[in-house]
């Protein structure tokens, strides 16, 4: 069968950060669709890949890239932030070319299987879960027209009552070693950019060695509640396989690992590392970790393998909201942490959650305040949004208001704890957040001397784009953003020539 895995169109960096500028940049391979296409491609069929949002299409424009595909089966890979477009585009497809079918996957459909066909009447099927080896039997199946009840992970519309029927859900891969290796030939690496200062060296791949979280217990997370299957992980002789290829084959410097936590057991980093060694391979990552596994050993280990930047989830700078979310760390070992990879020169990225359940605005500040002394190398403060699924939306629902039932961007307030007294006190208090953490002297300074090539100054001026674009977020008089704008611009010509257009 001839099949085409699609990410729908989407504006990350509007969405998301509330970015106005134009900045082709933020976006990395989705590796869903490569392990898809990877099973599909062993069972005989022909598969490609659209990725809509790194080609910055339209929905009309992503009709038309199908349509030229000429697809029997499209797969939407659909996280739930941007499900509304994955509706959009499924509705757009099927008026456009009607006989071809629609199946919907990812992490949207995992949590929320059960609604997806009442939501959006133009996909046929919903595959939920790990169905990695079942995406095979699923596409037998539909090309067969055979029964629809033996596919697990399968949600679909009876034929005869048109009631919606859920199969039980597929067997969790228990051997992540045996899996196959995602289909990196199906990507065009070109329209791949990471976010300015994000990488060191380019081009940069993504990779994932694990499923589930090794934590699995945050009240904000959907892995807390929703996740029935135990924690797995590759091995770290597997997870250097992957990285071998992808630097000697295809010529990636710098591998971007997305686990929810992949710097947390020194043994297998121990052994990752070894044969990171062994093998001369000469590539640079980064990755996510605990604070509480950030030892002074740990730290040397990753360093000594390639990690350049840690990505950290403090969330608060308040014990007690870190308890009540079941977060497992303290401020203690947050201090220790930051103090130990700053020591090491291992840059950090921190995020940070305001508008909790219970906070106050005083204890808003002090999460503020905890950012400012830690010293991160980057910090994002973003509003909490509580959302269904997850222990704290329940918790949500009993204190403070809902402003809105769907996720608009982390930019964008849809819940206001009771204690704060609207929206726009807490906006107001995340641009506080940025203002304050990023217009320090001190910060200042510390990005400037950073700059030693021409290609930082590059990424300087990526960075000030980015900056002025976030209009929600730090700017509460629209001319100054647009004065910052124009002043990027007339900065970007003089920094990139005639490489700037397009950018």
């Amino acid at each position: 069968m001839k099949i085409l895995l699609v990410v729908p169109p989407s504006d990350f960096l509007a969405q998301g950060y509330g970015v106005k500028a134009k900045v082709k940049a933020g976006q990395l391979p989705p590796l869903g669709v490569g392990y898809i296409a990877a099973y599909l491609e062993r069972a005989g069929h022909e598969v490609g890949i659209l990725d809509a949002t790194a080609m910055e299409l339209t929905v009309e424009q992503a009709v038309d890239q199908v349509a030229s595909a000429a697809p029997e089966l499209v797969g939407l890979s659909v996280l739930t932030n941007y499900a509304p477009h994955a509706k959009q585009l499924a509705a757009a497809i099927k008026r456009r070319l009607p006989q071809v079918k629609i199946v919907l996957g990812g992490a949207h459909a995992t949590y929320f299987y059960e609604e997806i066909l009442d939501d959006m009447p133009a996909v046929d099927h919903v595959l939920y879960g790990e169905v990695d080896t079942v995406i095979a039997d699923y596409v037998q199946a539909l090309g067969s027209q055979a029964d629809f009840s033996k596919i697990a992970g399968l949600v679909h519309r009876d034929g005869a009552t048109g009631k919606i029927v859920v199969n039980p859900p597929p067997a969790a891969v228990a051997d992540l070693d045996a899996t196959p290796m995602p289909a990196w030939h199906l990507y065009d690496l070109s329209l791949y950019r990471p976010l300015p200062f994000q990488a060191r060296r380019k081009p940069v791949f993504t990779m994932i060695t694990s499923r589930g979280c090794q934590w699995a217990r945050c009240t904000f997370c959907f892995q807390a509640g929703y996740s029935k299957a135990a924690f797995r992980r590759n091995s770290p002789e597997r997870t250097v396989d992957e990285i071998e290829i992808l630097h000697r084959k295809f010529g990636i410097g710098e591998i971007h690992f997305w686990d929810d936590t992949f710097i947390y057991d020194e043994e297998w980093m121990a052994r990752f590392v070894g044969e990171l060694k062994r093998r001369r391979l000469d590539v640079t990552w980064v990755a996510s970790g605990r604070v509480s596994a950030m030892t002074e050993a740990m730290i040397r280990l990753i360093k000594e393998g390639g990690c350049w930047n840690v990505f950290l989830g403090i969330e608060s700078g308040n014990q007690g909201l870190l308890k009540a979310m079941k977060k497992g760390i303290t401020l203690t070992q947050v201090r220790n942490a930051l103090d130990l990879l700053n020591r090491h020169g291992i840059q950090t990225r921190a995020a940070f959650m305001l508008g909790l359940p219970g906070e106050t605005p005083e204890m808003g500040r002090k999460t503020i305040e905890f950012a400012i002394e830690i010293d991160p190398t980057y910090a994002i403060f973003y509003a909490a949004h509580p959302r269904k699924g997850t222990e704290l939306f329940d918790e949500a629902m009993n204190v403070g208001q809902f402003l809105s039932s769907e996720y608009l961007g982390m930019s964008r307030i849809t819940y206001v704890p009771e204690r704060y007294e609207s929206a726009e006190s807490l906006a107001k208090l995340i641009r506080e957040a940025y203002r304050r953490f990023y217009l320090r002297p001190r910060y200042v300074w510390g990005v400037l001397c950073r700059i030693r090539t021409l290609d930082d100054l590059r990424e300087l001026v990526l960075a000030g784009l980015l900056y002025a674009g976030l209009s929600d977020i730090f700017n509460p008089v629209r001319a100054t953003a647009s004065r910052m704008r124009q002043a990027c611009g007339t900065v970007t010509a003089l920094a990139f020539g005639p490489r700037a257009r397009g950018n």
